[in-house]
């Protein structure tokens, strides 16, 4: 028997965001956890193995949409013509699946204990907070699953939970969860936040262009004796002027995704969870929903790079320290925290629909 379940045990709906989950929002954050390591490979003198635990991070992390290939699609296939090999392979992810999973939580604890001793005046700002970031998310969503498996747990096992006004509070909750209860918080979050980054950055942008950047080098190469042709100088400034304004950019294209944030979610909310809707709609659909996602994840990387690289520019409006550059790091914690809610909710439907649902 395959332990792996099938496309009947769960909704389409439910089933979606477990492969949306699996196939794009963990190999991206993976792929994006090597590139990182690779980047700054020379980043942290105070802690050199800092970005090497960034990319085993990211190369283990590719191993979750293969095992989920491999055992979702693959198996369920072999057990009815291979029952034996299908057994076989059963036997082999009943090894390995605690062994993966406990040297993810053992690579992550020495991640953490990496991060907290490292000295922030030598290690590359832009890998160190990036670091943080990456640590406190892994926690949040090895915490959440854990956290919500206890309190099923203690729902079977002390039945008269399930009377107590908590409980109750939460299957009310449940029955409310509507399309238009959802929609309306993702208006409320999305377009005070969109709008406000937009703002923000059209105002930065004019400011940066109307004053003179005035921008200092932190390398040890561009001290004062080095010996720069005209060329050379004009072309850095080019450069310098062009990364000034990357931050008021950055807030406008990724105000303007925000605020397109609850057209994408109406479409995936009507028109890919459904299973009355034509395929042909719910395709278009779902790829409509994977390419905005795509377009975000990809600029909230730009993000990053941008933001946290920006500490070797001075300007008032758009440098480093500036209110501009600021706000834009408060957006972009503030998404992160967003898409941690949203993934964290996604793995507790799953979760609920797994193992304890009997619709």
């Amino acid at each position: 028997m395959c332990l792996f379940s099938t496309e009947k045990d769960l909704p389409d709906r439910v089933r979606n965001a477990l492969i949306l989950i699996q196939y794009l929002i963990i190999p991206f954050y993976s792929c994006l956890l090597m590139f990182q390591g690779v980047l700054n490979i020379n980043g942290c003198a105070a802690q050199p193995l800092l970005p090497v635990w960034h990319i085993v991070a990211g190369s283990t992390g590719l191993i979750v949409p293969l095992l989920y290939l491999l055992f979702d699609d693959l198996n369920p296939a072999l057990a009815k013509k291979c029952p034996g090999l299908s057994e076989a392979l059963d036997n082999v992810v009943v090894f390995v699946l605690p062994v993966y999973i406990l040297f993810e939580i053992a690579w992550l604890i020495t991640g953490t204990v990496w991060v907290v001793g490292v000295d922030v005046n030598e290690c590359d700002k832009t890998i160190h907070i990036f670091s943080v970031v990456v640590i406190v998310n892994f926690w949040i969503h090895i915490l959440t699953p854990l956290l919500f498996m206890l309190c099923l747990c203690c729902s079977r096992i002390f039945p008269f939970l399930g009377y107590c006004t908590y409980w109750n509070i939460m299957k009310d909750a449940i029955e409310l969860w509507t399309r238009p209860v959802r929609l309306g918080i993702c208006l409320i979050i999305a377009l005070p936040l969109g709008v406000s980054m937009v703002g923000v950055g059209v105002y930065s942008l004019q400011s940066c262009s109307n004053e003179t950047a005035e921008i200092s080098f932190k390398s040890p190469n561009n001290t004062s004796g080095t010996n720069m042709t005209a060329t050379d100088l004009e072309l850095d400034q080019d450069m310098l002027d062009v990364e000034m304004h990357h931050i008021p950019v950055w807030l406008i294209v990724a105000g303007i995704l925000v605020v397109l944030v609850p057209v994408f979610y109406f479409i995936y909310d009507a028109f890919c969870k459904p299973e009355d809707v034509k395929q042909s709609t719910k395709n278009l659909s779902q790829l409509l929903v994977i390419l905005f996602l795509l377009a975000g994840l990809a600029w909230a990387v730009v993000g990053f790079v941008w933001i946290f690289g920006a500490h070797n520019i001075q300007n008032t409006y758009c440098g480093h320290n500036s209110t501009t550059y600021w706000f834009a790091f408060a957006s972009l914690i503030i998404l992160n925290s967003l898409m941690d809610v949203w993934i964290c909710f996604k793995i507790c439907v799953i979760l609920y629909w797994a193992l304890i649902s009997d619709e």
